[in-house]
Order: structure tokens, then sequence, then C-alpha cells
């Protein structure tokens, strides 16, 4: 009895010392397998960050890959984040590569590299994703397929300017060109089977950056043009992909961040207001909903609430508000610098 407990005190002494040998780092040791996460872009010359938000207590972390990886810092410029298979995908856009850490614990569990100008993450099966890329020079414009298991890029596919935000439906993939540094007006849609592009699709406005699905199963998108900043008369344009009007619907110039619900509320941000999109089928119109300032913009389809990514001066701590879909404030909370993207994980 005693030889066992012995042996049990010398085992519990080894794994209490291992475990402060271990934490020496000040590793916070959180679970992140819910809640809402801000990515934050970050200054020139600094590191991005994430910051994570639990709603139900309302406790903020505001660098949450730091605080679990001894203060490690992601690179410059995050620009997105994606979890997929039990895995949370970073892309950090200054130091083209693309960040992997456990869904749950946010450590470290390795990293893709060989980008140029990364922006989106999509995956599509358990063995591979697409990351959208504007190239070098912010206007060759490419799709890069990754092996998830490798963490090697295996494929290019030029697609356009300035690809941005992707869906998938009906085994294929759209991305929408937003022009990067330039100009452009298309929607590309890849046979997810041969990576061969089936067809490239003209928009009704200038710089699409965002789309969402009307209808999960079937790949026809609703899409958002924010415009040509050059133009004289910079103008947003609203529209369906395919059988919707010939024209499109007149929005805000700088137009951004569109994104929508399973009951199809719908809703993007401007650069003073968030508006919302009624009707269905290339049939719109669009409604202000409230003034906000928005430099990112989340939707929580459960409770029904938006998330407002306020990124202040571009130079200090940003704020993200959350408002019912009426505009009632809810809560608020201090966010990164820089905040640009809003993920809620249910």
């Amino acid at each position: 009895m005693k030889v066992k407990q012995l042996f049990f005190l010398l085992l519990l002494a080894s794994s209490l010392f291992f475990s402060c040998e271990k934490d020496t780092c000040g590793n916070r040791h959180g679970n992140y397998s819910s809640g809402v996460f801000v990515v934050n872009e970050g200054q020139f010359g600094s590191t991005g960050t994430i910051t994570w938000y639990d709603p139900a207590s309302g406790e903020t972390v505001q660098d949450v890959y730091g605080a679990e990886n001894c203060g490690a810092p992601l690179g410059e410029f995050v620009q997105s984040l994606n979890f997929h298979n039990g895995n949370g995908y970073m892309v950090v856009n200054g130091a083209n590569k693309v960040v992997i850490v456990d869904a749950r614990t946010f450590q470290y569990r390795g990293v893709i590299e060989g980008f140029e100008l990364p922006r989106f993450f999509m995956p599509v099966s358990a063995q591979y994703a697409y990351v959208s890329q504007w190239g070098s020079d912010g206007l060759s414009g490419s799709l890069a397929k990754v092996d998830l298991q490798s963490k090697k890029i295996v494929q290019v596919i030029p697609v356009g300017k300035g690809p941005e935000k992707m869906v998938v439906a009906e085994n294929r993939l759209l991305v929408a060109n937003s022009g990067g540094y330039g100009e452009d007006a298309t929607i590309v849609e890849i046979d997810l089977s041969t990576d061969n592009i089936l067809n490239t699709y003209p928009t009704t406005g200038k710089n699409p950056s965002s789309l969402v699905l009307e209808d999960p199963a079937v790949a026809n998108a609703l899409y958002l043009c924010k415009g040509y900043f050059l133009d004289t008369n910079i103008e947003g344009n609203l529209n369906l992909m395919s059988g919707g009007t010939n024209s499109g619907i007149s929005v805000a110039p700088y137009s951004d961040d569109l994104v929508r619900d399973d009951s199809g509320a719908t809703f993007f941000t401007s650069n003073t207001s968030i508006y919302q999109v009624f009707g269905s089928g290339g049939h719109y119109t669009v409604s202000e909903v409230f003034a906000q300032y928005a430099y990112g913009l989340g939707l929580d389809s459960v409770n029904d609430l938006l998330y407002c990514a306020d990124a202040k001066d571009f130079n200090s701590a940003g704020e993200v508000v959350i408002r019912k879909f009426n505009g009632t404030v809810v809560a608020s909370f201090t966010a990164g610098i820089i905040p640009g993207e809003v993920v809620v994980v249910p």
C-alpha cells in the first residue's frame, strides 16, 4: 500500500513539474470552441491579432494567439480567419502565410507558406482548401489550392484582379474579383472536380468584393460591388450573378461585407451606415437600418445580432458594437488595432 502511494505521489509530482515547465511562458489555457473572433489587421511594421469575446460572460482576450503561444506574433496584416475540421486557419497577408491553430486551444499546429498577398481561406473537403491571393503586384490575382495534409500549395489558378471572398455550392467555387490595386468586374466559377474555370461572369458594378448564396444548394450568388476609387462618381452595386436585373441596384460607394443568415436576412456596410437587403431571385430593395461606421461586419444568426467592427482612427484599439437587427445596441467591447473581420462561432 505504501509503495503504491509513493508511486502515485511521484507520478503526481512529475506531472506537476512538467505542467509548470510547460506553463513557464504564461499560456492562458482557455477553451475557444465557441465565441466571437475579431480579426485585427494591425499596423505597418507590427503584428495583427485575434480578439476573442465570450457573449455569455462578456470576457475578452485581446491577443488570443499570443496568449496561447508564449506571446508569439502572427505577423503583419492578419486578413481573415476560418475554421475547418478542428483547426483555425489565419490568413496573414503581409507575411504571405496561413497560420494553423487548434480550434479549441488556439495553440499552434503549423503554417502554410508561399502565398502572394493572400486574402481569404475556403475549405472544400478534408483534403483541400483554396486561398484567394492578389499576387505580388496586387493585380495578377489567383487561387492557391492547398493540400491540408502536407500543408503545401499544389496548384495556382489565375482568376482575375484582386480575388476576395469565395462561396461553394454544387461542387462549384465562386470567387469575386475585387480589382486588387486596380479594377475588375467579374466573378469566376470553378469546377472543384477538375479545377477548370467554367465561367467568368461580368458584374453590373465595378470591383465586387463579397458574395453570398441565396440558396446553399445552388451556385448562384448575390454579390456586392464597392466601386472603383478612381472613378469620378464612385458607385456601389448589388445584383444576382445569374437572373438578376440588367443594371443591378445602385448602393453607396465602398459598400462591403455582405452577410446573410439561414433565414435570408441580409445586410452590408458602407462608410457610414448598415443596410438591409429585401427580396430574392434578382428583385431587391435596399434600406438603411441604422447609422454605424463598420470596417468589418459579422452576423450571429442564432441570436439575430450584428457585430459592427469600428477601426476608430486606425492607429489605436478598435471597438466592436453589438446591435440587434433593428439597430438597438446590446453591448460593445474593445478590439485590437484595425478590426476588419468578425467570425461568430455558436
